[in-house]
């Protein structure tokens, strides 16, 4: 797999700055608190000062400003940066830290709150990819459509990590995204896979998306055709022998086979030293949508909800 990842590393341009002012504030408060005794009005403004810089995260607005920062970061700074079929599958990163405020009781990010990390980590993902797309088509949005995270290890109050995002797949209707929380460094294996870092994974989440233009749903491939993500279609294939429609699961032929078939196999196309040819892409969709399956078996939950009158029913009252 092609492990060529250019534009893909966020993390310098979503922490530094941050962390650059937070340091010059606290910086400035020591200084002033270093100048003399200073009064109690001084010490609740300089402690309240304080809890607010190590908590920026937190702040009424700030996720708006993160999120509207990457759209603008994508579609206008980088607009320049197009992204490649070889980049379809290659993850964007994007790092951040995890404030007090965000903490619980057991003193580590609450759960609640990687969702909302989530949201800006994705942002970053769809618009590098899909840019030429909501770019030229005014009126499309795109509409998260359902989150499932599951939590694996605790992430401790103050420590940085990284998010990591991907296309998984995408079928008719839904684009699917996998994302990583894992821990920034990693100690390396040692033996054969003495290359490859061994990095922590906090929490692992699968996202679903839909392309909307009012009220009608545009096919994920038709944009993705449109941004030149996919690679071209062979035309000779049907009558090489070669499959190239894939439907893991159905046809007759898994991805392994299929991998192995076309590592065998002569070149059908022109630039075909290249990774990511359309046999391998159709095979990598068909695979990532065997993993999403699973979330689709969650619309059956709407008609678990039951009608309130059944015996046992416990009411609580409003709490904000």
């Amino acid at each position: 797999m092609n492990s060529s990842q250019p534009f893909g590393d966020l993390s310098s341009s979503s922490s530094s700055t941050p962390d650059t002012i937070v340091m010059a504030a606290l910086s400035k408060l020591l200084q002033i608190a270093s100048s003399g005794p200073p009064s109690w009005t001084s010490v609740f403004k300089i402690f309240f000062l304080a809890l607010a810089l190590v908590n920026t995260k937190s702040l009424p607005l700030t996720w708006h400003f993160r999120f509207y920062r990457s759209l603008f970061h994508h579609l206008f700074r980088r607009r320049s940066h197009i992204p490649t079929p070889n980049h379809l599958f290659s993850p964007v990163s994007t790092t951040s830290r995890s404030p007090l405020y965000e903490c619980d009781l057991n003193l580590h990010k609450s759960n609640s709150t990687y969702f909302s990390d989530l949201d800006i980590a994705r942002t970053h993902l769809i618009c590098h990819l899909f840019k030429h797309s909501l770019r030229t088509r005014r009126s499309m949005y795109v509409a998260l459509a359902g989150v499932s995270c599951l939590f694996r290890r605790e992430i401790k109050p103050f420590e940085k990590y990284e998010v990591v995002n991907r296309v998984l797949g995408w079928d008719g209707k839904w684009v699917w995204v996998v994302s990583h929380f894992v821990q920034l460094g990693g100690k390396r294996e040692t033996g054969k896979n003495a290359e490859k870092p061994q990095r922590k994974i906090f929490a692992s989440a699968l996202s679903k998306y839909v392309f909307k233009m009012g009220r009608i749903t545009v096919k994920p491939e038709e944009l993705l055709n449109e941004c030149k993500l996919l690679p071209p279609r062979p035309a000779v294939a049907a009558s090489a022998g070669t499959q190239t429609d894939v439907a893991l699961g159905e046809g007759k032929m898994s991805e392994e086979e299929l991998l192995e078939q076309l590592d065998a196999a002569p070149a059908l196309l022109e630039g075909a030293d290249e990774y990511w040819t359309w046999e391998r892409v159709e095979a990598e969709r068909a695979r990532g949508c065997l993993i999403a399956q699973c979330m689709l078996g969650l619309d059956q939950l709407e008609a678990e909800i039951r009608g309130g009158e059944e015996e046992g029913l416990a009411k609580v009252g409003n709490f904000y």
